[in-house]
């Protein structure tokens, strides 16, 4: 009831403060009255609020994770932007080589074997019409499929290896991100030109049916360099492809620290190893790591292994700026400063001494009930390692700590990172802006956050959380939802009639059908026991306005005036509007440059769903959409 800072007044105050609003609400009262009912509520009220300000002011992080546990929550966690990019020049590329875009450090996740096989034409045939993917004009696939997509490739695709394609499409204005449960609107088939014959070639589909970006991977049955998509079904809203790409290069935005890897022999090191990272070298003992001053690393390979035979090697690597190596006292509840923002959690891997030997240790919380011997917790405010006091880890022996793996991000500030990436003779050229990138947040916004997310509809219980649930359906893009009772369309008993407008770029776009079923199972688990639901399509009413006006000087576009009253496709009218004559007529003669409006007829073209009104308007059904199909201005 109030707007008022927690704690911040005593219950006088608020008394006061409550006493002012309700003689606003009901002139002449007062509290000179002590007996007076409402005195004492409003005393009872503000003193209550007061004590109940007090204690939400002692909330501490403990009590923010208890309820977010009540809640089924969690806070989020910190996550790195990702990049899709496309290979160009020659040169090897692998895992960890880092890439630098706008200033944001980006490593390679996945690369592909043979960078030298790549996308050289795209075209689309969709009936007559033949076009070609440029950067500048990306393709639109039309609702006229069948539509092929053909594709040219540098170097023949292998048999039988997969080969993952990534299409980026635009993304549509106002459309919802399709899910794991939206059904694909079309369906793709893939085929391969060999021995003079086009072959089918099995395809997964990761864009949902062309509803967003995503791989398509083929396994072709021969090798081959050139292939076709069909896209077969009726496609939904008007897809556009801006870039293709065969075997892209995925990268993360981060920043590695320190990383280890265990090697066999022959013990071979990653490029970029060798020289530019602090190396430690460990060999494999019964229970753990001896660090063994006996390898050496010499032209990347790790050389002085006592035997070659089923010994491992580990080898962590640190950059030379990074604390890697901290020292353990022995004391209960211990922490250890890394100094660094936006440590990825995932990438933590420490290794702890005990006796000369290393064991890893997790940066984890243990099972409920257990206490672990080694372990320890990361906390990314205060950016410590805190180690056990013998409630949930036991406290560690002294010792040394090596920080074998390390990565910090930059979160959502990486996001919509773009610009080309050279590294030596290697080129890579984003196909879309880096997207992805998340910020860590504390139990208080997690909570904030949680109770916000459930004030959206759980259940469809009246007919407002119809129209919002169904705003949000994946893979639909709505302009105009309206939901009403069955009864009100003629229906006998108890319903609900949801109608819909999709979001076209057809002036008076139907519904699919494909739409309805998805509106039908997205909405089915929200709808209540005993209240049936039907999903309409709208019906378009085509309306004429002829006028005639006076003008006193340059009369502005009247047709934009009448389109605020007269239309529900490009207009702000909604489903069953009413038309009305006398507010039409007066904001014609309001218009600037009008000085009187001589004649207005306002009339439905189609008498399906219109009813005239005596004041000269239109009445609309409730499934009805109107739209200015004529409009004449005759000026004297």
């Amino acid at each position: 009831m109030y707007s008022l800072n927690l704690d911040g007044a005593s219950w006088q105050e608020l008394y006061q403060r409550a006493c002012a609003r309700m003689a606003q609400l009901v002139p002449g009262w007062s509290d000179a009255i002590p007996s007076d009912p409402a005195v004492a509520l409003l005393e009872l009220t503000s003193y209550l609020a007061t004590v109940q300000n007090r204690e939400i002011d002692r909330l501490r992080e403990e009590h923010y994770t208890a309820y977010l546990k009540l809640l089924g929550k969690e806070p989020r966690t910190l996550l790195p932007a990702r990049l899709m990019a496309a290979l160009e020049g020659d040169g090897a590329i692998w895992p960890g080589m880092r890439f630098y875009m706008d200033g944001a450090p980006f490593e390679v996740e996945e690369a592909p074997e043979n960078g030298g096989r790549r996308v050289r034409e795209v075209l689309l045939f969709q009936g007559p019409r033949r076009s070609m993917l440029r950067e500048d004009a990306p393709l639109i696939v039309a609702h006229d499929a069948p539509a092929e997509l053909e594709m040219t490739f540098t170097a023949p695709l292998a048999a039988h290896k997969p080969a993952p394609l990534w299409l980026e499409l635009q993304p549509e204005s106002g459309r919802v991100l399709p899910d794991e449960h939206t059904p694909p609107p079309v369906h793709l088939m893939a085929r391969i030109w060999a021995d003079g014959a086009w072959m089918e070639s099995p395809c997964a589909d990761g864009t949902c049916g062309l509803l967003q970006s995503g791989t398509v991977t083929i396994t072709p049955p021969a090798a081959s360099d050139t292939l076709r998509l069909l896209i077969e079904g009726e496609v939904e809203g008007e897809p556009r492809i801006s870039a293709a790409a065969l075997c892209p290069v995925t990268l993360e935005q981060r920043h590695t620290r320190s990383q280890y890897m265990d090697l066999k022999a022959p013990y071979r090191l990653p490029p970029d190893w060798a020289g530019n990272w602090t190396l430690r070298l460990f060999s494999a003992e019964e229970d753990g790591w001896r660090e063994d001053s006996t390898l050496f690393v010499k032209d990347g390979q790790v050389c002085g292994a006592r035997s070659e035979e089923a010994q491992i090697i580990r080898v962590v690597a640190a950059e030379p700026d990074f604390s890697a190596l901290h020292t353990l006292r022995e004391l209960p509840g211990e922490e250890i400063s890394l100094e660094e923002d936006g440590i990825l959690l995932d990438s933590l891997r420490l290794m702890i001494e005990e006796n000369g030997l290393w064991h890893d240790c997790p940066v984890c919380l243990p099972q409920e009930g257990r206490t672990l011997p080694r372990g320890c917790r990361w906390d990314p405010s205060r950016k410590v390692l805190r180690f056990g006091d013998g409630r949930d880890f036991r406290v560690p022996t002294a010792g040394r700590v090596l920080v074998a793996g390390c990565a910090r991000t930059l979160g959502a500030k990486a996001n919509s990172a773009g610009g080309g990436m050279e590294r030596g003779n290697i080129s890579l050229r984003p196909l879309r802006p880096a997207w992805g990138g998340q910020d860590a947040e504390d139990e208080e916004t997690a909570f904030f956050r949680a109770a916000k997310e459930l004030e959206s509809p759980a259940r469809a219980a009246a007919l407002s959380d119809y129209e919002t649930l169904a705003r949000r359906a994946p893979g639909l893009a709505l302009d105009r939802v309206k939901a009403i009772p069955a009864a009100r369309l003629g229906k006998a008993g108890a319903g609900v009639v949801l109608l819909a407008k999709p979001r076209a770029s057809d002036r008076l776009p139907p519904l699919t059908r494909w739409q309805k079923e998805r509106l039908r199972a997205w909405l089915e688990p929200f709808r209540t026991i005993g209240t049936p639901l039907e999903v309409r399509g709208p019906r378009y009413c085509p309306v004429a306005v002829r006028v005639r006006v006076q003008c006193s000087g340059p009369a502005q576009d009247l047709e934009t005036v009448a389109l605020a009253h007269t239309d529900g496709v490009t207009g702000p009218l909604g489903f069953g509007a009413e038309l009305s004559y006398t507010a039409l007529f007066s904001a014609l003669s309001a218009a600037p440059g009008v000085k009187a409006v001589r004649s207005l007829e306002l009339r439905a073209l189609s008498s399906s769903g219109a009813h005239c009104t005596p004041e000269g308007g239109i009445r609309l059904e409730a499934g009805v959409l109107p739209y200015l199909e004529q409009f004449e201005v005759t000026e004297e």
